[in-house]
């Protein structure tokens, strides 16, 4: 079960959101049982936004996919899905954010609905990388953010922290990185993002390391942008 969670983690104050610009790019994941690679994809539609990963071998298929709004200053969540196909790792879930009645409810392979204060303010795995280079771009170094808990729709607390600025190479490309750490009390994993400057904070790299394992998610090609 932590793996699982290990996998499925691995996706605004005075800005115009619309300077986030939509994006498709080839991104690969590296873990001692897999390499996989898949298109994520950033959009705006008529409902929303959305950001997505889809990849596919003959080994495995994973889909993550984040629906969400965003006003001026936060990412609203509305729903989350997962379907994982490997033998190793079954995954299919979907969970869903009644912002009215601040519930939020998981239906599939786990199923729970839970109740959330308010005051609290709830992201999923994947818009919360959304919400990550939005506070980057207002130039905040250090913030945190409360994601929920897929397991049994509680949420943990994320410190983050610019730690370092230093090149990246990427689709050819040199670029600018901010690097980042996630933490939180009480755990020894630790989560390092590779944020471009010159790509409004897109993210080059992921590496999630723990004591048990490390996986790697790592931007290959973009395929369009802006």
């Amino acid at each position: 079960m932590k793996y699982k969670l290990f996998i499925l983690s691995l996706c605004i104050l005075n800005i115009n959101v619309t300077a986030l610009p939509q994006y498709e790019a080839k991104y690969k994941f590296i873990s001692d049982e897999i390499s996989i690679t898949g298109t994520r994809e950033f959009k705006k539609n008529a409902n929303g936004y959305e950001i997505s990963f889809d990849a596919s071998n003959l080994l495995a298929s994973m889909y993550f996919s984040s629906k969400f709004n965003i006003d001026t200053k936060r990412v609203f969540s509305k729903n989350y899905d997962i379907k994982i196909r490997p033998k190793f790792l079954k995954r299919d879930q979907s969970v869903f954010f009644e912002n009215l009645e601040k519930s939020v409810s998981s239906t599939g392979q786990v199923i729970w609905k839970s109740y959330l204060d308010p005051l609290d303010f709830i992201l999923d795995p994947l818009n919360a990388q959304i919400m990550i280079r939005i506070h980057l771009m207002d130039d905040l170094t250090e913030f945190d953010l409360n994601i929920i808990d897929l397991e049994n729709g509680d949420f943990k607390k994320y410190s983050y922290k610019v730690t370092a600025t230093e090149k990246c190479i990427a689709n050819k490309k040199e670029y600018t990185c901010l690097v980042l750490e996630r933490s939180r009390n009480g755990s020894n994993r630790k989560v390092q993002y590779f944020l471009a400057k010159e790509l409004e904070y897109m993210f080059i790299k992921v590496i999630d390391a723990s004591p048990e394992r490390t996986n790697t998610l790592e931007l290959k090609e973009i395929l369009s942008f802006g």
